[in-house]
C-alpha cells in the first residue's frame, strides 16, 4: 500500500510539473528546413507555443556568412505561434543559414539553426 500511495504521489508530481516543462519547439517552417525552393521573400517559422515578438530573433546569413537583414520580423495576426520575417527584395539564390532564439509566452527561450537553399 505505502508503494501505492507513494507512485501516485509521484505520478501527481510530475502532472502538475507539466505545463513547467514546456517550450517552444520549432514545428515547421517555409521554406521547409533542408529544401531547395525556386524563390523567398518572407520566411515562416511555426512554433509549438505562443512567442514573445519583442524578446526573439532571427538572423539570416547567406553563403560566406554575409547577414542579410530583414526588413520585418512579425508574428502571424492569426496565429501567435507562428512568426513571419520578411526581406527587402527577396533573397536571391543561394545557400541560406538560419539562426533563431524566441521566448515562448511561458518565458522559456530556445534555439536552434537550419538551412535552405534558394535557387
Amino acid at each position: 500500500m505505502r508503494k501505492l500511495v507513494s507512485l501516485l504521489v509521484l505520478l501527481a508530481g510530475f502532472a502538475l510539473a507539466g505545463p513547467a516543462w514546456a517550450h517552444a519547439h520549432l514545428v515547421s517552417s517555409d521554406p521547409p528546413v533542408g529544401s531547395t525552393v525556386a524563390a523567398a521573400d518572407t520566411l515562416r517559422l511555426t512554433f509549438s507555443e505562443g512567442i514573445e515578438i519583442k524578446f526573439s530573433k532571427v538572423e539570416v546569413t547567406m553563403d560566406g556568412g554575409k547577414q542579410i537583414s530583414p526588413t520585418k520580423l512579425d508574428l502571424d495576426p492569426a496565429d501567435a505561434k507562428v512568426l513571419v520575417v520578411t526581406f527587402p527584395a527577396g533573397l536571391g539564390p543561394g545557400s541560406y543559414k538560419v539562426h533563431w532564439h524566441v521566448v515562448s509566452v511561458d518565458t522559456h527561450h530556445t534555439e536552434g539553426t537550419f538551412g535552405f537553399t534558394v535557387k
